[in-house]
């Protein structure tokens, strides 16, 4: 099935009327995956099971997989898409247990690639969620605190992470066989946490181990960048390199709360509140082949170094408002360290394309990564274990017009916890169970 759509090229101004409307959309997604990363952005790399560096083939792709495709676009192309998440778990522990809110969740995405007339140079300006955590959770508060036996009862157990990427990318056809490209990405990061908190290793050490009721949000903007190449050794054979800095965003927000069932009163408290935020780097080795006229495969591995930014969250809090509070328990300003502990992983790709006719392509796509997150530190609101992830997937294409359908589903992971590493031993022995079902659509238009 041929990736590229030929035509005149329109002058500049006819062909990026749309891109306002893509920084205009936000919401939020519930799927978790390769840590917290998804697989694939787009509908046709999502039914490849994410193996995308070594095809790149459209604007969406190339920005998001490996900006080194959009050497060989031809032509103007507009690409928009989003895609919705359900996400099913359960959570069990003596005394204690729940589920996730299983209410949909959805995120938009776009991109727009124009090569220049003349010129083996192509520029690239795209949005699309870069990583996502959301785990909603409603269970009875386990037992915990300073005398091991506080608990806030039934409550809402809520963690966002997302992380959003607004990019230009631009690439370098260096023949007919290579091409180069590198993209400059502002990153929107945004934390959430509505739960019963324990405090791990404050500064100053006042009441480690103490639980409170928090609600903390926070946002912040950071960069990165991400350079690939893409060599076509044949007419049929393709590989693709690419790498992605890390990137590390300082947000700042608020956090209210009570420590009502620890202190046995009501003391409410706010203070402004800062969360660091370290994302990792990343890189990816990829393989495209059309080995037969109507077939083609594709293999990938990437490797995500969770073990050197998701080690510890580095929580700060300053200028609080209960007396109380201030003069005898956490001080007017305080930080914590969070042990994460997460280890880096490889995550393995492949995904298959038949060409039914010459407008129509079916597709199927598996990938596999071993969870990052440590038994000893997990709870339900990190709980990105999922491992296994089976993709499918049909595309049509018609003249200047293409449009892509996708389905992932996260099969069901288990993650049990002995000894816990966190204060108070909360989540000792228990076990959280996650999966997902995730739809995709996209389209594309050549100018």
């Amino acid at each position: 099935m041929t990736r590229r759509f030929t035509g005149s090229r329109p002058n500049l101004r006819k062909s990026v009327w749309i891109l306002p409307l893509l920084f205009v959309i936000r919401s939020e997604t519930s799927v978790s995956a390769s840590g917290i990363y998804g697989n694939g952005v787009g509908a046709e790399a999502m039914s490849m099971g994410g193996a995308e560096v070594a095809w790149a083939a459209d604007p969406l792709s190339a920005m998001t997989a490996n900006p080194a495709g959009l050497g060989f676009l031809e032509n103007p192309e507009v690409d928009l898409g989003g895609e919705g998440a359900v996400l099913e778990g359960n959570f069990s522990k003596v005394g204690s247990g729940g589920a996730l809110n299983s209410s949909p969740q959805a995120l938009p995405e776009g991109a727009f690639g124009y090569p220049l007339k003349n010129w083996p140079v192509t520029f690239g300006l795209s949005i699309a969620p870069e990583a996502s955590l959301l785990a909603d959770w409603h269970f009875n508060d386990p037992l915990g605190g300073l005398n091991g036996t506080t608990s806030y009862g039934y409550q809402q157990n809520k963690s966002e992470v997302l992380l959003l990427r607004s990019a230009l990318g631009v690439a370098v056809q260096v023949n007919s066989k290579l091409s180069f490209g590198v993209s400059l990405g502002l990153l929107y990061n945004d934390n959430e946490l509505v739960a019963p908190y324990v405090f791990q290793n404050l500064q100053p050490a006042t009441v480690n181990g103490a639980k409170t009721l928090l609600n903390l949000h926070t946002t912040g903007f950071g960069g990165d960048a991400t350079v690939g190449m893409l060599f076509r050794a044949t007419d049929t054979l393709q590989f693709g390199l690419f790498y992605q800095s890390e990137s590390i965003i300082n947000s700042s927000g608020d956090a209210s709360g009570n420590p009502s069932a620890q202190l046995g009163g009501s003391f409410p408290f706010h203070y402004d509140a800062e969360v660091k935020n370290k994302f990792p780097q990343n890189a990816s080795l990829g393989v495209s082949w059309k080995f037969h006229s109507k077939w083609r495969m594709a293999a990938q591995l990437d490797w995500v170094d969770w073990a050197h930014a998701f080690d510890t969250l580095h929580i700060s809090m300053k200028n609080g408002n209960n007396a109380f509070l201030n003069n005898n328990v956490l001080g007017s300003s305080f930080r914590d360290n969070v042990p994460l502990n997460w280890s880096s992983e490889f995550v393995y790709r492949l995904g298959l394309e038949y060409d039914v006719t010459e407008n129509i392509a079916l597709r199927v796509g598996y990938s596999y990564g071993q969870s990052p997150v440590p038994d000893s530190t997990l709870t339900p609101m990190t709980a990105a274990i999922t491992e296994h992830v089976f993709t499918a997937g049909i595309g049509y294409h018609w003249s200047h017009f293409k449009i892509d359908l996708a389905y992932q589903y996260y099969i069901p992971a288990t993650q049990n916890v002995g000894t816990s590493a966190l204060r108070s031993g909360e989540f000792a022995n228990s076990s959280t169970t996650v999966s997902a079902h995730v739809l995709a659509i996209s389209t594309g238009i050549t100018f």
